[in-house]
């Protein structure tokens, strides 16, 4: 009975199917992401360049230009100048860990930080980027990484979503990027693994309200 019990449970599912229970057991219960788009450089912040600060003022090396391409913002590199750090850098923690001046408060965890630094995209416009960031891939329709977690960790409740997003961006705060509903989408997986975004007005979720002029009856 207890196997049957086992096996109701598992395969009643949970929010539109979403299973309840995952295929092997999930390390963590819940995970919270943040994706701060827009912000100084990773040169600037926690990627201690030493050569930028001795370079500073010089014109880029040709070397470092042959063969890369540069957005349409920028436009022809050549002629272009190093730029050290805006701010000084400092170790901090046990792991000495070099982070700007620009995050003193940021600094003062620095042990409780991992810091990836081998990140790399050839992507050199934001949205290409932000997608290869979340998905893997510059080119939109594979799943994202809330898709993912959601996909491995299941769902505790039938009554709640597994996946849900909040945004904060806004016409004052916004530096012009577009926020696509891609960036939290399930891509080949099934569509219940993607997130379900919690609005700031009206509504806080689509479509639970009846539209103007339509009744439940």
């Amino acid at each position: 009975r207890d196997t049957n019990a086992a096996s109701t449970y598992a395969g009643a599912g949970r929010v539109g199917g979403l299973p309840a229970l995952p295929h092997f057991a999930p390390q963590a219960k819940r995970v919270i992401y943040l994706f701060m788009n827009g912000a100084p450089t990773h040169a600037d912040l926690f990627d201690y360049k030493p050569a930028l600060k001795a370079m500073h003022g010089q014109p880029v090396p040709e070397s470092y230009l042959a063969g890369k391409r540069f957005s349409t913002m920028t436009g022809n590199a050549t002629g272009k100048l190093m730029l050290a750090p805006v701010e000084p850098f400092r170790q901090y923690g046990e792991s000495g860990a070099w982070v700007s001046d620009f995050m003193p408060h940021t600094a003062g965890v620095a042990d409780d930080l991992c810091f990836i630094k081998s990140m790399h995209t050839e992507a050199v416009n934001h949205a290409p980027a932000i997608t290869f960031f979340l998905t893997g891939s510059e080119m939109p329709g594979r799943p994202t990484m809330g898709a993912w977690l959601t996909y491995g960790l299941g769902s505790e409740t039938d009554e709640l979503p597994a996946f849900t997003v909040m945004t904060s961006i806004s016409k004052d705060t916004s530096c012009g990027q577009i926020f696509y509903d891609f960036y939290w989408g399930s891509g080949f997986l099934p569509s219940r693994f993607q997130g379900v975004k919690f609005r700031g007005g009206g509504d806080p979720v689509l479509y639970l309200s009846s539209p103007d002029g339509m009744s439940r009856e």
